[in-house]
């Protein structure tokens, strides 16, 4: 019973921020049909200029960090994220995008993610970093189960922010005018909606929304730009499992957690996979839930 409640509290705080990216790829995708694969890249730019801001390159540890600073590098490091990824899509999507050009397209995502990765890797050239947590949180202890506060605080922030966008996107002109271009792109250009500029500015709070997740969870470990990284391509296979439903991708995110988790830590007698079946057990269930769905609907993946 203990060990269950340490998988699911640590589970669906991993899976809740894979969900969050998750619900990004899925807007994007419905707006353009594009795949942004920089969007893990775009994150660890933002979780690293939060760092950059409020402690430098140098070693830090949770105290040497006042919460005024952190919530400026916070804010600073959302604008950077915010700024890179409607950026991406103005300057090196949108042009092949426009032109019907899938190769162009799928080109320059590529392209602005190693150009990203190539950056924080001159700059932030050590193994793995340690993110400055100005919150004292602590643990836990419920029936000889240790769990994290800090886990279950990721977990919440993600879903308000879930739940926080969904209000966006139903409840207000932005998010109707988003609608209208996500059902016809052509017919909102026609009826006088500044696509491009729409477009651009979901791009901007797609990034913001995923890396806000990630900057609250990367104190809970080190982090390397292969961490963010992995964010966006656990977010990436949770929208593509459910085909771009974004409060779907949200749901298969969490559960993608939760499998990570309980791969990692439970066993059976001595059976046990361990971590190193973590990040594979995912992708080969997503891939057999893929392969399943292209024979039962082959349209439903065209």
């Amino acid at each position: 019973m203990a060990l269950a409640l340490q998988i699911v509290a640590s589970g669906f705080a991993a899976g809740a921020v894979y969900g969050l990216v998750g619900v990004g790829h899925s807007v994007v995708f419905r707006l353009t049909g594009v795949v942004h694969f920089a969007f893990g890249e775009l994150i660890a730019l933002g979780v690293f200029t939060t760092l950059l801001v409020a402690a430098g390159s140098g070693p830090v540890s949770q105290t040497s960090v006042g919460g005024g600073r952190f919530l400026v590098a916070l804010v600073i490091g959302l604008l950077v994220t915010a700024a890179a990824s409607a950026g991406s899509y103005f300057l090196a999507i949108e042009p092949y995008r426009a032109r019907d050009s899938t190769i162009g397209w799928v080109a320059a995502s590529l392209a602005v993610a190693f150009a990203v990765r190539t950056l924080l890797v001159v700059f932030f050239d050590r193994p793995a970093y340690v993110l400055p947590d100005p919150l004292p949180f602590g643990v836990w202890r419920i029936g000889g189960a240790t769990i994290q506060q800090r886990s279950l605080f990721v977990a919440g922030a993600a879903l308000v922010l879930a739940a926080a966008g969904a209000w966006l996107l139903t409840r207000t002109r932005f998010g109707r005018a988003l609608e209208a271009v996500a059902q016809d792109f052509d017919a909102a250009r026609v009826v006088g909606l500044p696509v491009t500029r729409l477009v651009g500015v979901a791009f901007g709070l797609a990034g913001v929304w995923a890396g806000l997740a990630a900057i609250l969870a990367a104190p809970s470990a080190a982090f390397d730009v292969d961490a963010a990284a992995r964010y966006g391509l656990y977010g990436l296979l949770a929208a593509v499992i459910v085909w771009f439903e974004p409060r779907r991708a949200l749901v298969v995110g969490v559960v993608i957690g939760l499998v990570q988790a309980t791969v990692t830590s439970a066993h059976i007698g001595s059976a046990q996979l361990g971590p190193a079946y973590r990040d594979v057990l995912p992708f080969v269930i997503g891939l057999a839930l893929l392969a399943l769905r292209a024979r039962r609907a082959p349209e439903a993946v065209e």
